[in-house]
Order: C-alpha cells, then sequence, then structure tokens
C-alpha cells in the first residue's frame, strides 16, 4: 500500500504524521510525500525524515486534489491511502481501513476522525438538495455508509480512482473536491463508508487565511450543488443524521433501535432517527415506513402514507411498502448523466 500525503507549509505537523506512520504502521508500506511548493523547507524536513519517503516536489501549488493526483499517478500499489498532512495515525489504524477496499465492498473508505483527546470530529456525512453537509451518526464499531466523508485520509484502489478521474482539478484550492468525488461513487451505484475501527487524529485547519477559505470554499459549494442537485433532489433541506441521497427507500425509526439502524443502512436503506413521534411533522411525509412501539395515533396522523411496524415487524411492513432492501445501492436517476463529470459550470 502507498501512503500518499499531500503537504502545503507547516513541516512540523507533517513530522508529526510521519513519526506516528513509523510507530503505529507495522504492515508493508510505502510513504510517498507531494510538496506543493510550500513556501518553506517542508521539503528538506521531509527528505530528511526517519521514515525516508519518497518525494514529489510540485512546480506550484496545486491544491489538496491536485496534489493527490499528482501523488496517485506516481504511486506503484494498487491500493492507495489519500493522507492529508495535518494527522497523526493512531495504534491499528491500517488494516480497518484498508478491508472494505480489498474485499471490494466499497470504494472509498475512510477512518473516524478525533481529536487529541479521543473525540470524534467528522463521522461521514448525510447531503441534501441544497448542497450542504449534515454530520452521520457514531457507531462504535463496523463500517457505516454515508454520502460523504472528508478525503482527509481516504483508502482507495489506484485503478478505480483512475478510471473516476481522479479529483476534479477545477475546484482548485476550495475544498469540495472530495465531495464531487463522493457523488461520482453513489452515481454509479458504489458505496462509500466510514470505519469506526480505524481511528486517526485530524487537526483541523487551513493553509490560508480563514477569509480566502470563505470565498473560495463558498464558490465550490455553488458549485457542488449545481452539479448534483439532480441526484440529491429527493433529500430536503432538512438534516437528518445520515439520511442518504442514493437509497431504496426511507425509513423513520422514533426511539432507541440500533441494530435495526444498522441493517437497513446496511442494505441501503435512508434512516431518520426520531426523538418522538412530533419529529414527523418536519418529514413532509416522505417516509415509507415508521418504526415505532408508541405513539401509533400520532403517528398515523403525522404519516399516512407511510407502513407502521415494530421492530419485530419491520420486514413485512418494507414488503408492503414496496422497498426492497439490498446491498447494492440502487441505479440512479438519469444514469447516462451520472457518469460524467462536465467542466461547464
Amino acid at each position: 500500500v502507498t501512503l500518499v500525503v499531500v503537504a502545503y507549509g507547516r513541516p512540523d505537523l507533517l513530522e508529526a504524521l510521519l513519526d506516528s506512520i513509523t510507530d503505529h504502521t507495522p504492515e508493508a508500506h510505502e510513504i510517498l510525500v507531494v510538496d506543493n511548493a510550500s513556501p518553506d523547507d517542508t521539503y528538506e524536513r521531509a527528505s530528511r525524515h526517519k521514515s525516508r519517503p519518497r518525494l514529489i516536489k510540485a512546480g506550484k501549488n496545486l491544491g489538496y486534489g491536485g496534489g493527490a493526483n499528482l501523488g496517485i499517478r506516481a504511486s506503484k500499489s494498487d491500493i492507495v491511502i489519500i493522507m492529508n498532512s495535518d494527522l497523526e495515525v493512531t495504534e491499528g489504524w491500517l488494516c480497518p481501513l484498508l478491508r472494505p477496499i480489498e474485499t471490494n465492498s466499497a470504494v472509498i473508505a475512510a477512518p473516524l476522525y478525533v481529536d487529541e483527546n479521543g473525540h470524534v470530529v467528522e463521522s461521514g456525512a448525510s447531503l441534501t438538495a441544497d448542497g450542504h453537509i449534515h454530520p452521520a451518526e457514531v457507531s462504535s464499531t463496523g463500517s457505516v455508509p454515508v454520502d460523504h466523508v472528508s478525503a482527509a485520509c481516504w483508502a482507495v484502489k489506484r485503478s478505480w480512482f483512475e478510471r473516476m478521474g481522479g479529483f476534479d482539478s477545477s475546484y482548485g484550492l476550495g475544498y469540495y473536491e472530495d465531495v464531487d468525488l463522493c457523488a461520482v461513487a453513489r452515481s454509479n451505484q458504489e458505496v462509500v463508508v466510514v470505519v469506526n475501527e480505524s481511528r486517526v487524529i485530524h487537526r483541523i485547519g487551513g493553509s490560508f487565511s480563514s477569509k480566502a477559505a470563505r470565498r473560495l470554499s463558498h464558490r465550490n459549494h455553488a458549485r457542488t450543488e449545481t452539479r448534483w442537485y439532480w441526484m440529491r433532489r429527493g433529500t430536503q433541506e432538512t438534516p437528518w443524521p445520515c439520511e442518504t441521497a442514493v437509497s431504496h427507500g426511507r425509513v423513520a425509526v422514533i426511539g432507541d433501535h440500533p441494530e435495526v439502524v444498522s441493517d437497513l443502512r446496511s442494505r441501503n436503506i435512508s434512516v431518520a432517527v426520531l426523538d418522538n413521534a412530533t419529529e414527523l411533522s418536519r418529514r413532509s411525509n416522505r417516509d415509507d415506513v415508521v418504526v415505532t412501539e408508541s405513539e401509533l395515533t400520532t403517528v398515523a396522523d403525522l404519516a399516512p402514507r407511510a407502513e407502521v411496524a415494530g421492530p419485530e415487524d419491520l420486514e413485512k411492513a418494507l414488503l408492503r411498502a414496496g422497498v426492497a432492501p439490498s446491498p447494492t445501492p440502487p441505479r440512479p436517476r438519469f444514469f447516462s448523466i451520472a457518469a460524467t463529470r462536465s467542466r461547464r459550470w
């Protein structure tokens, strides 16, 4: 496996990442550092590091996506880990991350991103029709399918990445190239997962000023919303954690039923977890099935279209609603468009 690290400045963070890889990655690996024309001594300090990484110096700052594309083209492994330089890996991080890629159960796998105290700072996200990102729920084990997860640390097959065209370089320095590539994967009926057994420390920050970051981010957000609205238009703007845009059907689960939620998501059902039945009033009668053990009258009033069932009768309710769960994602609408990323905005 090749670890492609994209760096721009902050050699102290890069050295901390390389130290952590040395300490916590006993598996066979190659490190390839892409220096995005750093204005300091990042390249020189990386060349002296004990991990002895292979180095590529870009002629200009290509942005994160462009730097990753450059590194993957130069990699020698079938499986590549794309990494930002502001990470630190933890013990046992690599094997669980590789598993979904090696078994072809996903095309993109990311770890849980945590802070230095072990608190989760990102666990993947769902995307709504307005193009906004809404954090997914955290699970303690297994892999969770998501619409999007930050590309700060991604495991991918090099052949798949190149076949999809890599990161779209037209996004430049303004983020959202990872949102775009996740959408490409999902539109091609492929799976993006967060692997809960793999944890990586992510010091969330930027290599340029916050004012510039906001301007470029807003520009690229608008581009992403325009490009992929056709796919997400069935997912309204109200954020419901981990409710996916590409699914076989929609289920609202009222109360604490983690096993039901996990099973449905593993079979590409979009799930919204509600605290009580009154929250159905914000769902715009969009659920195929509502799972509840109480408040039946309220549910019937607020979700008249939905089949209502307890956890034990869920399969029959799905059948009555015409929902067919499957580990294979559904064929998206406008499939001929889905495989194409137009360069015209």
